[in-house]
């Protein structure tokens, strides 16, 4: 048994998505970056049961977040197959643009936290957890999620790289840290010690990509560091994700 915290399926076909389920996968969270890409997460979870929606605007395009696009995400958000916010968050290592061309300048600060806390706002508004993007330094997120309130509806970091001082204070408040298969390739001594002691009950796995069969490798990639089975990983990080989400 295995799942996805985050990935983007675009437009995944029903085909594809039956490969999936044979693949062992249960459960698929499909994230949006902006409103497009959330409409069409919406269309791919209606295709196949095992994946379901989250609607968001990444912190790469937070000057477009406005009112607007909020009145369209509550929506969206009526869908019994949308369930959660993302793909929301803060990032000062520059960004992608929308043709996917790699900028080093990233959106103002300013707005990409007035776009987090509104975004914040609406999940606790709609009783959805969160699912959120963590390239700002040392602790700073940390600190905004505290005293945000949204640990009452569930919190995950996606692609977690960060260390064990960050990893202690994610399990303290009852946030799951998402392993992403990039990360764990790459790995560095601090994030290694993190995943080794951090309890497998706050782990979820995700590929961040449209292939989701790339997470037998992540449910691997943490057996081998915390000795355990495979598919004992695949199993309890998709009971975790099931908790987020219910």
């Amino acid at each position: 048994m295995y799942s996805e915290s985050h990935c983007h399926l675009g437009d995944m076909t029903y085909d594809d998505l039956i490969d999936a389920e044979k693949k062992g996968f249960t459960l698929l969270l499909t994230a949006g970056i902006d409103l497009p890409s959330s409409e069409q997460a919406l269309e791919t979870a209606h295709r196949h049961p095992i994946a379901k929606a989250c609607i968001g605007v990444h912190p790469w395009y937070a000057d477009e977040f406005n009112n607007s696009v909020r009145n369209e995400f509550l929506g969206l958000a009526e869908d019994e197959d949308c369930v959660a916010i993302s793909e929301i968050g803060l990032d000062f290592m520059g960004r992608m643009t929308h043709e996917w061309v790699r900028e080093e300048t990233f959106i103002d600060p300013k707005i990409q936290y007035e776009t987090l806390d509104a975004q914040l706002g609406l999940a606790r508004e709609l009783s959805l957890p969160v699912l959120v993007h963590d390239r700002a330094p040392k602790m700073d997120m940390l600190d905004l999620l505290e005293r945000s309130g949204n640990t009452n509806t569930g919190i995950a970091i996606h692609g977690f790289s960060k260390d064990l001082d960050y990893a202690r204070r994610c399990v303290d408040n009852g946030i799951f840290l998402s392993i992403g298969l990039r990360t764990i390739q790459s790995a560095e001594v601090g994030f290694i010690k993190a995943l080794k002691e951090t309890p497998l009950e706050y782990l979820l796995t995700e590929t961040d990509s449209s292939k989701p069969e790339g997470v037998h490798t992540v449910c691997k990639l943490i057996a081998d560091v915390k000795g355990l089975t495979q598919e004992e990983v695949g199993r309890v990080a998709t009971e975790n994700l099931m908790r987020l989400i219910s």
